[in-house]
């Protein structure tokens, strides 16, 4: 009988194949699970002299947490003292102004002045951003402010002359907005916009870029995430970064402690050299290039979100796609014929009806190759897309604590008829498709028991109702399932991992209490105690 490395056991082993957790024991040995035992008949085959047992008591045992959607690298940054993340609380531009200007103060080495979190949507006056605001607190230092959601910036006048922004610039999509003078006002939409500040804006300091990336996955481990993903916001691949060089270092020295799976752009070439160079660079089960990225339309907080009709709150509009349809057809297709999945943003329902067509497009020139499509966010969708899903093997992405931050917001932008499938993850569940969460890090905080409280509930941190009436609520199973099975399969990881069964990659969460015990909201207090990654203890609070 071969003996475990170490042995998990407890009352409360959740799987994620069975719907209810079960008490047992798993049995690890080298990298991968030897064994899932129920009950405790067979464990003490499994001991030896070396064996660790590890008595998780009540706690839930269960397979390591997957976001589905991050942006890994800029939440290197992000997660950094050197951004001022309290912008999320602002309801005013001047609230807004006064935490960036205390937290400029307070940080008088830093050569940029970085904050996101400003949203005009959770605002309550009408008083718009603008450089000038800016421009009077920090006059010598670039301010570079990225909204909430991602899709915008402001920026005062010298980080403007940094990026040199040009309001003339002929853009792909997005638009650079100017005052009555004719000069820009500092706010830039959209990431053909704002891809020069954002790279500017996120650049990591020399010589600490190694230490912030231990420390952030270090962090990630400490929430029970045993794999991500980096999600590009650049145009087109580009060369591959010193950020990237280093997690291909660390992971070369078996110091990387989380499976980090890559998608670069899909870009407007159907020639994916690059991207192959990157994926023969990087193919290991720890570090590799997993698909393909890009934007079908943009957010419905600056009315850029594609829908299929007129927005309620902006009668003379209803979004745009970036590219045409035919842009998407053509590349998703070459890029499905290589071998690479891609993910696309659509947020509108406008821009998810385009993305499932161009991927039924994609399966009727390929036939069924194992890729792996997904949509990210389907923040709103039809009715009679939504069986569609499942028919062509599409996975709906979706981060559900989004809608706890929006609140009543995305109804205001698409009205009642529309929100009625906004985030309509359960409704998904029961057509058939494969759901798989994540966070959208750096956009919303990448710990996942919000999103897992939210998804089961539809309620904010209050408890009060985002949604009425509730329909959309998903069981706690489901919401595990969607952050494990979902996401390892959305990623083309799902035999590997995803799921406790012998012979997976030993990738482990164990939370301090059963989370199938708890009421809703102790969802939130939830720790986690015990995070395993490839068979290694990376985190452990037991």
């Amino acid at each position: 009988m071969e003996r475990a490395d170490y042995i998990l056991k407890g009352a409360a082993i959740f799987d994620a194949v069975a719907d209810e957790p079960f008490a047992g024991f798993l049995a690890v040995k080298g990298r991968r699970i030897i064994k899932v035992g129920r009950g405790d008949a067979d464990e003490q085959n499994f001991i030896g002299s070396q064996t660790q047992v590890i008595d998780c008591c009540g706690g839930l045992i269960m397979p390591g947490l997957i976001d589905a959607h991050m942006h890994f690298f800029d939440g290197i940054f992000q997660n950094s003292k050197y951004m001022c993340r309290e912008l999320f609380a602002c309801k005013s531009a001047r609230q807004c102004v006064s935490v960036i200007k205390k937290f400029a103060d307070e940080h008088p080495d830093c050569k940029t002045i970085t904050g996101m979190g400003w949203f005009i949507p959770s605002w309550e006056d009408g008083e718009p951003p603008h450089k000038k605001m800016l421009d009077q607190i920090c006059p010598d230092r670039p301010v570079y402010l990225m909204c909430a959601d991602g899709h915008s910036f402001w920026l005062n006048s010298k980080a403007l002359e940094e990026c040199r922004v040009d309001p003339n610039r002929k853009l792909l999509f997005g638009s650079i907005e100017v005052d009555e003078t004719g000069e820009p006002n500092g706010l830039l939409h959209e990431m053909d916009a704002c891809a020069p500040c954002a790279a500017a804006a996120q650049a990591l300091p020399e010589g600490q870029k190694r230490e912030l990336i231990i420390d952030f996955v270090r962090q990630l481990s400490s929430h029970g995430i045993t794999s991500t993903t980096d999600i590009t916001v650049l145009p087109e691949p580009g060369p591959v970064s010193e950020e990237l060089k280093i997690v291909g270092e660390l992971e070369k020295e078996g110091n990387l402690d989380i499976r980090l799976h890559l998608y670069p752009s899909l870009g407007t070439s159907p020639d994916f050299t690059t991207i192959e160079e990157y994926r023969q660079r990087f193919h290991s089960d720890k570090l590799r290039v997993a698909g393909l990225k890009a934007f079908v339309d943009g957010v419905h907080g600056n009315h850029t979100a594609l829908l299929l009709t007129p927005y309620a709150d902006q009668p003379d509009g209803a979004g745009s796609s970036f590219y045409p349809f035919e842009h998407y057809k053509s590349q998703v297709t070459a890029a499905n014929g290589c071998g690479l999945g891609v993910k696309l943003h659509c947020t509108g329902e406008g821009a998810v009806r385009m993305a499932l067509d161009a991927y039924e497009a994609s399966r009727q020139a390929n036939g069924p190759l194992p890729v792996r499509n997904s949509i990210e966010h389907v923040e709103t969708l039809q009715e009679s897309d939504m069986k569609r899903f499942a028919e062509l093997g599409v996975t709906a992405s979706m981060q559900p604590v989004h809608l706890m931050a929006i609140g009543s917001g995305l109804k205001v932008k698409v009205g009642e008829e529309r929100a009625r499938y906004q985030y309509a993850v359960r409704s998904l569940l029961e057509s058939g498709a494969n759901t798989a969460f994540g966070t959208d890090y750096p956009v919303a905080p990448f710990q996942p028991l919000p999103n897992l409280y939210f998804a089961v509930t539809r309620c904010d941190q209050e408890g009060q109702p985002v949604e009425e009436p509730i329909r959309e609520n998903i069981t706690l199973a489901q919401a595990l399932r969607a952050y494990t099975y979902g996401s390892a399969y959305c990623l083309h990881a799902e035999q590997q991992v995803g799921t406790l069964e012998e012979g997976k990659l030993a990738d482990i969460t164990v939370f301090s209490e059963n989370l199938f015990g708890l009421e809703p909201r102790e969802l939130l207090k939830a720790q986690v105690c015990l995070t395993m990654v490839d068979g290694t203890i990376v985190y452990k609070q037991i």
